[in-house]
């Protein structure tokens, strides 16, 4: 019964492209794409619900897509520059993303399309992001040698420290 079972089971590849296109190749070896989520380059891509992940681009973009389909179902724009990395939380609907224009924006995956909060304050382009599992505190790290927390809600930073790293 293993080998009936075996014969029955189809695999799907998908394949990510430079161009932020995803392919994917079915059972008998057909492919097909999905229009890219991105108009340049996609930077950062991050893990934002079982179905869903969320990318940042060169475009200056975020985009929320479908795992399953590569479809991309939200767009957010704001950023002047070029979108360096991105997060969220598995268990949140925000999601956040820095920067070259040196701001980290936070987006609500259900709410307008506009920032929910913006984050200023660094003096290079944002190369760390990382939030707290209940998203209510943000720590960003920039090329500034320095790392802030932030809270959420306000938009307040709680605490700067200087690295004595040429890179964060």
């Amino acid at each position: 019964t293993m080998g009936k079972l075996q014969s029955k089971i189809s695999f799907h590849t998908t394949k990510y492209r430079a161009d932020g296109s995803v392919g994917q190749t079915g059972p008998a070896g057909a492919s097909w794409q999905h229009s890219p989520a991105h108009t340049d380059a996609v930077t950062s891509v991050a893990a934002l619900k079982p179905d869903l992940c969320v990318s940042g681009g060169r475009d200056k973009s975020v985009a929320v897509s479908s795992w399953r389909s590569g479809a991309a179902l939200r767009r957010f724009t704001g950023h002047e520059r070029e979108v360096t990395k991105v997060t969220s939380t598995l268990d949140s609907n925000r999601v956040f993303s820095a920067s070259r224009d040196k701001t980290v924006i936070m987006w609500e995956l259900y709410g307008t399309s506009g920032p929910s909060q913006h984050f200023p304050g660094h003096d290079l382009v944002v190369t760390g992001l990382a939030v707290s599992p209940d998203a209510s505190q943000l720590c960003t790290g920039s090329r500034d040698n320095t790392v802030c927390k932030w809270d959420t809600e306000t938009g307040e930073c709680l605490g700067r420290a200087a690295i004595s790293r040429n890179l964060v």
